[in-house]
């Protein structure tokens, strides 16, 4: 039978980052040596990245694409959140957790497209960062379509819920990939860049919790199997289900600091939000 998907060339200098928030991340890939294809929908980090990168933009090393990734184009509602805005979303239940969390919401119509066009147009990069809260497998499901993967991918995993953390991890591995490294974005301000490096040029970057870090084999921990994978996974469900902010047994008590101290004590990691990586194999 003949293979129908759509074949595009994978670019080797090139990165995505789906929800580019302020900057951060795309900034680092654009100094480790990138171009960069930066997809961002809240109108206001739109204006921000256009004032940022106007050099970049204007040299053709970063693409701005101003819109949400969804499963339709066209015209959408979008939720900003007031408090914490990298929590934007097109999830109306992503909506409402960040409520339950004490953060507010304004919902404002933007342009979508699909992450099929997008591929179909700028091409399968060498990673692909993924971070749009709620809508991450979207740009999972769009790979399925074609041939070519991408080298390296990360995506922020759920990890209070068994059922969406297993479908991204699903996902990767049916398109092939089986190596993994969950990474804990609290832990972000202990790493640093190898020299030399592992990826593009030597940056010397420090990191936030709100940035995804480095990326490929430059990302760290050790490649995990996917039975490795899961056992981290599920590890980290069971302590999210009694520290994490989703709903944690002492998370919302008097009992939390003593807690966060004690496990501090103990050399245990802090409980936060976490990317995963797949190597493509």
């Amino acid at each position: 039978m003949t293979d129908t998907k759509p074949r595009l060339t994978q670019c080797s200098d090139l990165i995505y980052d789906v929800g580019l928030h302020r900057g951060t991340d795309s900034a680092f890939y654009l100094r480790k040596g990138f171009r960069v294809v930066g997809i961002e929908a809240s109108p206001g980090l739109v204006d921000l990245a256009r004032e940022q990168f106007r050099e970049e933009i204007v040299d053709g090393r970063l693409t701005l694409i101003p819109a949400a990734i969804a499963p339709e184009a066209g015209r959408i509602p979008f939720y900003l959140n007031l408090d914490k805005d990298v929590w934007g979303t097109i999830s109306p239940d992503f909506a409402s957790r960040n409520e339950r969390l004490g953060t507010r919401n304004e919902a404002v119509e933007v342009e979508a497209v699909t992450f099929r066009s997008v591929l179909e147009q700028h091409g399968i990069p060498y990673y692909l960062k993924v971070d749009i809260e709620g809508a991450d497998t979207l740009c999972l499901e769009a790979l399925h379509e074609f041939p070519e993967r991408p080298r390296f991918v990360s995506v922020e995993i759920d990890l209070t819920c068994f059922a969406e953390g297993f479908d991204c991890l699903v996902h990767l591995w049916n398109l092939g990939y089986r190596e993994f490294k969950v990474v804990n974005q609290s832990l972000n301000k202990r790493v640093q860049c190898p020299d030399p490096p592992l990826e593009g040029v030597y940056v010397p970057a420090s990191f936030g919790a709100e940035c995804s870090g480095p990326f490929g084999e430059e990302a760290p921990g050790r490649w995990l199997s996917i039975e490795e994978t899961l056992q981290r996974c599920l590890s980290v469900m069971r302590q999210q289900q009694l520290f994490g902010a989703s709903g944690g047994k002492y998370y919302d008590t008097w009992l939390r600091h003593p807690v966060k101290w004690f496990r501090r004590l103990a050399g245990m990691e802090p409980i936060g939000w976490y990317d995963l990586h797949a190597k493509f194999s």
